[in-house]
């Protein structure tokens, strides 16, 4: 035990030494106090498919527990729910239905947004590394055959407007062809307080264009699905954010499905953007110090989201 005990002190410092250190941003991107999960599910689908939404959170530290807040944000936007539990030191909560576990929904989709707030830990040193946990979903058809699942991570950066900011996103090798029975679906959740339209270019294998930023209405903080409406194959699609508030951050993403065994691929997008667009002097950003606040969410864009749902008080989940 005293072996470990001095080994996770050297791992903390070196979390620490990484975090303020711009060559170690890949580490970065893998622990924080706030994450959005873009999707999550419980509900039936096409060609008799049934989604559901597993979740881990990790908590890291091995001297203290954590509560953590879960923000339920629904599909096609309205008053969302929060809940709060708690990760005790070194240890996984974990759910097999999120959505039904947490809110009770039986029949419903959405995205979450999942923070640690210094109120509700006051006993942890109120900064990102002290309350940062770790947090991954699998979204799964549930058939009789067999789960077949696409793993979501929990994600931090989004994409603003682009007339302002000027980043885009791209997934690439996007599989939307009926006659091979494949199918797409693009989605995002909008963090912003108004509509935003999220603009859908694709382009084919050798770069053609074939469809050219086509509109996906996104309520405000709500999250909205819809069938790619072009047929590709091996494809990219690219992501866009027209937003006349210039306030939304906005978390898009492309999932994939084999119509013939229900199998599902979920492809985060990458931001084409260079890292001091979201960096500065080595570290995050602070918000004062960018033009556009909110690419980077951070807890105080998860205590005003926070702010608008229904607080359910604190439930459990599994931890042995």
């Amino acid at each position: 035990m005293a072996h470990r005990l001095l080994l996770s002190l050297a791992m903390k410092r070196a979390i620490v030494s990484a975090f303020f250190c711009f060559v170690a941003t890949a580490a970065v991107a893998q622990l924080n106090d706030t994450y959005i999960i873009p999707a999550a599910a419980n509900v039936s689908g096409a060609f008799g498919t049934r989604w559901m939404t597993q979740f881990s959170v990790f908590n890291p530290h091995l001297d203290y527990s954590l509560k953590v807040s879960v923000t339920y944000l629904p599909t096609g936007g309205g008053r969302g729910d929060e809940v709060t539990f708690t990760v005790p030191a070194n240890a996984v909560a974990f759910s097999d239905n999120i959505l039904d576990d947490l809110f009770d929904i039986r029949n419903g989709s959405g995205a979450l947004l999942v923070a640690t707030f210094p109120e509700d830990n006051p006993g942890v040193k109120n900064d990102v590394i002290s309350r940062s946990f770790l947090l991954e979903t699998n979204t799964f058809n549930n058939s009789s055959s067999g789960t077949y699942g696409q793993t979501i991570p929990g994600v931090w950066a989004g994409l603003q407007d682009f007339n302002t900011d000027g980043i885009s996103a791209v997934a690439h090798g996007i599989r939307n062809l009926a006659s091979a029975g494949w199918r797409a679906n693009v989605g995002a959740v909008n963090l912003g307080r108004s509509n935003v339209n999220l603009l859908v270019s694709v382009y084919d294998i050798d770069g053609n264009t074939i469809l050219d930023q086509k509109p996906l209405n996104i309520p405000p903080l709500g999250h909205m699905q819809a069938a790619l409406p072009v047929q590709v194959d091996r494809g990219s699609v690219e992501f866009f954010v027209d937003d006349p508030s210039k306030q939304a951050v906005v978390f898009p993403y492309v999932s994939v499905i084999d119509q013939l065994s229900g199998d599902p691929t979920y492809h985060s997008p990458t931001l084409l953007a260079q890292p001091k667009s979201l960096f500065f002097k080595g570290v995050l950003k602070p918000v004062e110090a960018t033009v556009n606040p909110g690419r980077k969410i951070t807890i105080d864009d998860a205590r005003a989201i926070r702010a608008t749902a229904e607080h359910r008080g604190t439930q459990q989940l599994k931890t042995k």
